[in-house]
């Protein structure tokens, strides 16, 4: 439960880069021992959310370029690939009709931006579950979460939800229609845009 918790107030910007978590003041907080508190931060160490400076600090980690690269990276060997395995193999209108009410629910996430890139993490989720390798989800389960702090923190603002919105339709057509080539073209501009928009805004560790 802290471990969720902190995770989940690190992706949402509510716990920024910089910012120092107290052992003692985290469990006077959840009201529990400091023992479940230490082992929270450790599995959150290990995950790359948190680091150790000084003094044994554990602090929120920032967000470096190079681990921003790595992520988009992984991004492209993984969603182009589930794009092409469902067009050429699969039934890839059966897999449109089950992103249109994601992006419908879009619509009326617009001014919520962290339910919002949620569902913008739904959509391109269920485009990689199609697929059905199950090893593959742990990896992408923290490309997830990565992305919905890089998101909220630094891309939404910039990209705007229409045109977020916009661009998934755009996909969800090329599905329709079974084009494979305006699929791949879709996606990749999708993400090369997401890239572009981060590199011009780089995010700055904020000292708390």
């Amino acid at each position: 439960m802290v471990y969720e918790t902190i995770k989940e107030k690190i992706i949402k910007g509510e716990l920024l880069p910089g910012c120092v978590l107290m052992e003692r003041t985290l469990a006077e907080d959840f009201k529990i021992s400091r023992t479940p508190v230490r082992e929270a931060l450790k599995r959150l160490l290990q995950e790359g959310w948190v680091v150790w400076e000084e003094r044994r600090k554990a602090v929120v980690s920032e967000i470096k370029e190079s681990d921003v690269i790595e992520l988009f990276k992984l991004r492209d060997m993984i969603e182009p690939f589930a794009i092409k395995t469902i067009i050429e193999t699969g039934e890839p209108q059966v897999l449109a009709g089950s992103l249109v009410p994601i992006t419908n629910e879009m619509e009326k996430l617009k001014d919520s931006p962290n339910e919002f890139m949620k569902k913008d993490m739904e959509f391109h989720s269920a485009i990689v579950n199609q697929l059905g390798i199950s090893k593959l989800m742990p990896l992408w389960s923290k490309i997830y979460d990565d992305m919905m702090r890089l998101d909220v923190q630094s891309i939404y603002p910039k990209r705007g939800a229409n045109l977020i919105i916009a661009e998934h339709r755009q996909l969800i057509n090329a599905f329709w229609n079974g084009d494979l080539e305006g699929a791949l073209k879709c996606i990749n501009e999708h993400c090369s845009q997401i890239l572009k928009v981060y590199q011009s805004k780089r995010v700055v560790k904020k000292e708390i």
